[in-house]
């Protein structure tokens, strides 16, 4: 995604005067489209806020599994070592839904072992 900034923030739409002409707008009017433009911004700035919370979370999240998953892969393989245990062979096709499901399985199965 293309970085994109801004040209306008609340404080630059609040303080932006326009010049008097004779037959120019209404003040009234342009001063309430304003207003609204400005709530708008700050409805947008808790969306970018809210959702670069859930990003922050989410990713946090990833990590938490990525390291658990190397952790399941890492006993695997202590226990194919140690007690002559073959994987089965994983297909690189599997998704990482069916990975973690075997990998629980066979955490269930060491636990239950001993």
């Amino acid at each position: 995604m293309a970085n994109r900034t801004l040209n306008l923030d609340i404080d630059a739409i609040l303080d932006k005067r326009f010049g008097a002409e004779v037959k120019g707008y209404s003040p009234i009017e342009v001063d309430q489209f304003l207003d609204l433009v400005i709530r708008d911004y700050e409805a947008y700035e808790i969306m970018l806020e809210d959702l670069n919370d859930q990003i922050d979370l989410q990713t946090k999240e990833a990590e938490a599994l990525k390291a658990k998953i190397a952790e399941l892969e890492n006993k695997v393989k202590e226990l194919e070592d140690s007690e002559g245990i073959v994987a089965p062979v994983v297909n690189s096709n599997l998704s990482q839904v069916d990975i973690l499901r075997r990998i629980a399985r066979l955490e269930q199965e060491i636990f239950n072992k001993k």
